[in-house]
């Protein structure tokens, strides 16, 4: 039985865990150097900073096993993630230096039709359970209620399982950058 709950600070180290796991790092749970980029991008800020926007899904044990986590409006999120974030990739090579700033700022070339947006991850023996829909639910249904109008979100055009998952959900395709597909959700 998976549950959906807001994210609590006892699951951080399973996020961090679930982010490695799913992204190039499939058997580290133990974060080192390689891991910076991965974690100060697409993890840390958001549970650091926007913990109460963030949702996981957990397991019997109460271990994350998967999460959604989310900026609602992109302006201060640059700012905070621009200023206290993106310096700790300073031990980094050039290019991956680039690329935390770079995924930082494509979010405003879309921010005034999608302010939000939003990064899902799930272990792969916890996918086709229905566990990211009931991840998005949640947290679709927080942003409608604060208003926020509309989200968005990146994904590598290689990833058809993603693509497909998000398109059954409603999303669409706002443009094709060189790397990524941004898709757009209105809420």
């Amino acid at each position: 039985m998976i549950t959906i709950r807001p994210y609590q600070d006892k699951d951080r180290d399973n996020v961090r865990i679930v982010c490695m796991q799913t992204a190039d790092f499939p058997n580290d749970t133990e974060p080192g150097p390689q891991h910076t980029k991965l974690l100060t991008t697409y993890c840390d800020y958001y549970i650091e900073r926007q913990p109460q926007h963030c949702f996981v899904a957990a397991n019997e044990q109460d271990e994350a096993v998967g999460y959604i986590l989310c900026a609602p409006e992109y302006w201060a999120y640059r700012k905070e993630y621009l200023r206290d974030y993106a310096p700790r990739s300073k031990a980094l090579r050039f290019v991956q230096r680039f690329e935390c700033v770079a995924a930082a700022k494509m979010p405003r070339l879309f921010c005034k039709r999608y302010p939000a947006h939003l990064h899902i991850d799930i272990l792969d023996a916890y996918q086709r359970m229905g566990v990211g829909h009931r991840l998005m639910d949640a947290l679709t249904t927080q942003l409608r209620d604060m208003g926020v109008p509309a989200v968005m979100l990146g994904v590598s055009p290689a990833n058809k399982k993603g693509r497909s998952f998000y398109k059954k959900y409603g999303f669409h395709k706002v443009r094709r950058l060189p790397f990524t597909l941004v898709l757009g959700l209105k809420l």
